[in-house]
């Protein structure tokens, strides 16, 4: 009896370091430099677990962690002794922690007042906006102004504009499609509101990193608030976009839609927006704009062009 317990023993004794070979030894690093030393249990479904000889097994995310193999277990048919070099594995969890991406969005907010106050005091405020997100399937742009001018007391001028585009991208070439729309209000129109939505195609004229010209060609129609008149139209459109440097830029549209039975009937706008910005490390920048929108038919006796300039301070963001 006493031999058995003896060999019983023996044996027991032989076993434990047998299967503390099957657990390999494994630090888990973090980017602030803490680190976790033990035994690898298992490192799976984005946990890694490690056996520590004070707190026992401990469990933590593998998302951004660095795992590394001391001590890999050797197979009991291998002869060779495990390597002293340390060997870095890389977590394969879906979840490991990347680099924000950059936001998708720009835009700008600027604003451009005066006042004189000389034999009449006179005001004149511009606010405008804009968004835009761009990526290989397309572009998309919001853009807002209001014009507001006072002298002796009285309103001269009230005015807001919002224009609205979206482009489509078709692959491996520089045809698009697009829909776009313009909401004009104005106060002293015999119209009001005055909304043109239109859609077609477009193409990429001229595109590299410095400056694009996109032509785009399509139809749509002029609605008239409050003389009630829907006025179909064609849309012709050259679109500008150049940055002349790395402080300078220009952002500019030529446009004009007539009706498609009375070519003598149209709507034609100009408009172009230079920026100097006031560093290279500022998002402030000085800007001069001019917009110019031609009725060839206008109604109620009011004139036939509506044009604004203005020079002020633009942030972007």
């Amino acid at each position: 009896m006493r031999v058995v317990m003896k060999v019983a023993i023996v044996l027991f004794l032989c076993a434990r370091p047998v299967c503390a070979s099957d657990l390999p030894n494994a630090v888990v690093s973090w980017p602030n430099g803490d680190r976790l030393s033990g035994e690898l249990v298992s490192n799976s479904g984005g946990v890694i677990t490690l056996s520590t000889p004070t707190v026992g097994e401990i469990s933590v995310k593998s998302a951004g962690l660095t795992l590394t193999i001391v001590d890999p277990p050797v197979p009991a048919s291998d002869d060779r002794s495990s390597s002293d070099e340390p060997v870095a594995v890389q977590d394969p969890s879906p979840d490991e922690l990347t680099e924000d991406e950059p936001n998708p969005w720009t835009g700008s907010i600027s604003l451009a007042a005066s006042t004189s106050r000389a034999a009449n005091t006179a005001s004149n405020i511009r606010l405008g906006g804009s968004l835009r997100r761009k990526d290989d399937s397309g572009k998309t742009e919001l853009a807002g102004t209001w014009y507001w001018n006072q002298s002796k007391g009285a309103t001269l001028d009230n005015d807001i504009l919002v224009r609205g585009t979206q482009e489509w991208y078709i692959k491996e070439s520089r045809w698009l499609y697009f829909a776009q729309g313009t909401w004009q209000y104005d106060q002293f129109e015999s119209w009001g509101h005055r909304v043109s939505p239109y859609a077609g195609v477009g193409y990429k004229w001229y595109e590299e990193d410095d400056l694009t010209m996109t032509l785009k060609s399509g139809g749509g129609v002029t609605w008239q608030y409050k003389t009630g008149t829907i006025t179909p139209q064609l849309l012709f459109e050259l679109n500008t976009n150049w940055k002349i440097n790395d402080r300078q830029s220009l952002i500019g549209l030529m446009s004009i839609a007539p009706d498609p039975v009375d070519w003598g009937n149209y709507l034609a706008t100009i408009q172009a927006d230079w920026k100097l910005k006031l560093g290279s490390d500022t998002p402030w920048a000085f800007s001069l704009g001019v917009r110019s929108i031609y009725d060839s038919r206008p109604s109620g006796g009011n004139g036939s062009n509506d044009f604004k300039a203005y020079a002020g301070l633009t942030m972007d963001f």
